[in-house]
């Protein structure tokens, strides 16, 4: 009933152990939207999914950002905007995730709450249906609140997928000041 389709940047030259670690995931990350979107994909309305991926290049971190979206046309609610990230450190080839990133990752999960309720609301004066204070679990300081970001010049840029805060996709950006002081010392240098 579906097709979908999925494009995306891969790793060459450099260091082929840290290249082939990340491509390695990067295809992993692919092929998972693509059997999660049609796993659970319409069965009676026919259907597509397409979503891009980008490689985003700093100083020690290599960034993957997929985008896309899944429409059942003949479905309400439809379409659905996907996103997915995948962090590394161009060093190792190691992801990095809020365990490493942070000296305490509770902490720092904490904090990107206590800021996303800031800095959400004010990135999007109008609140979705039902006003920002319905979403407050959706803020709660818990790892899959948080999964998707990208470190950037500016900070930490979270991605929150479609419905997380009612319709569309929401970004918004914590300062790297803000949270500095949470950064595991091996990361130091991805706040410069």
């Amino acid at each position: 009933m579906g097709h979908w389709t999925v494009e995306y940047e891969k790793l060459a030259g450099g260091d082929p152990v840290v290249a082939d670690a990340i491509n390695r995931i990067l295809d992993d990350e692919a092929h998972g939207q693509v059997w999660l979107y049609a796993a659970s994909a319409s069965k009676t309305s026919p259907w597509t999914f397409h979503t891009r991926g980008r490689l985003v290049f700093r100083p020690v971190t290599i960034s993957a950002l997929f985008t896309g979206v899944y429409d059942a046309v003949d479905l309400p609610n439809m379409p659905v905007d996907a996103v997915a990230t995948r962090v590394f450190d161009a060093r190792s080839g190691i992801q990095i995730v809020w365990s490493n990133l942070f000296v305490d990752e509770r902490a720092g999960l904490a904090r990107l709450a206590e800021l996303t309720r800031q800095i959400l609301p004010a990135t999007y004066p109008t609140p979705p249906l039902g006003g920002w204070a319905e979403y407050g679990t959706a803020m709660a300081p818990i790892p899959r609140n948080y999964r998707f970001w990208i470190p950037t010049d500016a900070g930490i840029e979270l991605h929150f997928p479609d419905r997380q805060f009612g319709r569309g996709l929401r970004v918004i950006t914590v300062p790297w000041a803000a949270v500095g002081d949470l950064i595991a010392p091996e990361f130091a240098v991805i706040t410069s």
